[in-house]
């Protein structure tokens, strides 16, 4: 694997694990709030297109790691 592969792969990974924390922590703060009775559409919504764009990085890892294997 040639190393600008390499870095974009471990830029990706970083950014990966970066979002799924955040989609975590959210997840949490909804529950919360929905159990004290807040209306959470708004944060619903960016859960939502967050967990839309961890699906895109997810897709884009597999293309790169596919790209590595064949090298």
């Amino acid at each position: 694997m040639d190393l600008d592969l390499r870095h974009a792969l471990e830029d990706l990974m970083g950014d990966i694990q970066k979002r799924q924390r955040h989609i975590e922590d959210q997840m949490f703060l909804i529950s919360v709030l929905d159990r004290d009775g807040h209306n959470t559409v708004e944060q619903q919504a960016a859960l939502k297109f967050e967990r839309k764009q961890l699906a895109v990085q997810m897709e884009w890892q597999t293309k790169l790691l596919q790209k590595a294997s064949r090298r």
